[in-house]
């Protein structure tokens, strides 16, 4: 049993908020019940073969388009496992997994959470007020759980214990997308920071699931498709609410390399280290149809601003600038890329660079470019492979046997 007891106070009583549990007495508002969640059922996964559907749904603003997502997760999940998890709410699992839960939680406020600022001026706000909201927003707190328990995978010496963080990470992220899905039904006044540190702190876990446990590069592609269609989803969710975010705490989390730029205005710098992609650009004007030259020029033209925003800083990209890219490449790049088409992974592979100079400072960034190349390498034919030198010793792979 539960060692406090609800005093059944509404809407949720102060024990089980402070305990970060679901109060049973809490009665749903009519809102709530009058809306669809923002995220649908399941995360997405998206192979070749559902290219025709990403061009109605990656990016899409409104819920009713979100159902591209499909019923099973961006990673290998024990279907068993996932079922249970889903069914757990706090309470069960500080019953079920106290010692465990305890240990997460402590990992996450004195370790994990001062690995996810970008500056000093951020920590405070995942240390502080991210567990703060988690107790009254339980998907947030299954989340923090997952994303610490990825984070001691990494740190694990056994195999065996990393393998079992893995495990708890993947069941705890269920639970979190899961639960977001089915408790959040509008974001307003009263739930858009913890709505926006969620979005926020998925990006880790995408990144870290995007080195998938298997020799498969095939699956892995998937994997990274499935987690990019995330990313840019969860943008759209929240636009509506970054100025009011601008005026909070939570603005200390944005990067200083992404402030005060305006990407969509920003001109193309004169020079670039992108030399070889710059090449590329210009050739594709004489082998591609113009819908995908102009997918390919925009990627490119992006990737070039974002270069040169990394470049001005003193520091390793931040996720943030990561994240620019992604969110706002067209539909049609993400579709093009989707088909394993030649051009797009090249100019993916060049992405890749940036997050190789980020793993410098994020730990879920690890291998991931180097995870992005293999892939390249196995899916761009080899009379296209001469495009992807650059990357490779940016990377630092070697030379390509």
């Amino acid at each position: 049993m539960a060692a406090y007891s609800c005093d059944e106070q509404k809407p949720s009583c102060a024990n089980c908020v402070k305990q970060g549990a679901d109060c049973e007495y809490r009665a749903p508002t009519s809102r709530e019940a009058s809306h669809t969640s923002p995220l649908p059922d399941g995360t997405p996964t998206l192979t070749s073969s559902d290219a025709d559907s990403a061009r109605t749904g990656v990016g899409a603003g409104t819920i009713s388009e979100q159902q591209l997502l499909s019923e099973s997760g961006p990673a290998p999940v024990n279907d068993n496992l996932a079922r249970t998890d889903l069914t757990l709410n706090i309470p069960q699992l500080r019953l079920l997994q106290g010692s465990k839960l305890t240990a997460l939680r402590s990992h996450y406020t004195t370790v994990t959470a001062k690995t996810l600022a970008a500056h000093t001026d951020a920590e405070d706000v995942y240390k502080i007020t991210l567990p703060e909201l988690a107790f009254s927003h339980p998907y947030l707190l299954h989340a923090i759980l997952s994303l610490s328990a990825l984070h001691l995978s990494r740190l694990a010496r056994a195999d065996s214990e990393a393998q079992s963080y893995l495990s708890q990470a993947e069941q705890y992220r269920s639970a979190a997308l899961h639960g977001f899905q089915t408790t959040v039904h509008g974001i307003d006044d009263s739930n858009f920071k913890a709505v926006l540190l969620f979005t926020g702190i998925l990006f880790p876990h995408a990144c870290a699931t995007w080195i998938a446990l298997t020799n498969d590069l095939s699956f892995a592609f998937s994997n990274i498709i499935s987690n990019l269609i995330l990313t840019r989803r969860m943008r759209f969710m929240v636009t509506d609410f970054y100025t009011k975010m601008q005026e909070s705490e939570l603005a200390r989390v944005v990067p200083l390399d992404v402030k005060n730029i305006d990407w969509y205005s920003a001109t193309r710098p004169a020079t670039t280290e992108l030399v070889q992609l710059r090449k590329f650009a210009q050739i594709m004007h004489h082998v591609y149809p113009p819908d995908i030259i102009d997918a390919y020029s925009s990627a490119c033209n992006l990737l070039e601003r974002i270069f040169d925003a990394a470049a001005a800083s003193p520091t390793p990209p931040s996720d943030g600038l990561l994240k620019t890219w992604i969110h706002l490449v067209s539909e049609r790049y993400i579709e093009l890329l989707a088909e394993k088409q030649p051009g797009s992974l090249i100019i993916f592979a060049h992405f890749a660079v940036l997050m190789h100079r980020a793993a410098e400072c994020y730990w879920y960034m690890q291998g991931v470019a180097e995870q992005i190349l293999r892939v390249a390498e196995y899916l761009v034919p080899v009379e296209w492979r001469t495009w992807l030198e650059w990357p490779r010793e940016q990377i630092g792979l070697g030379e390509k046997e």
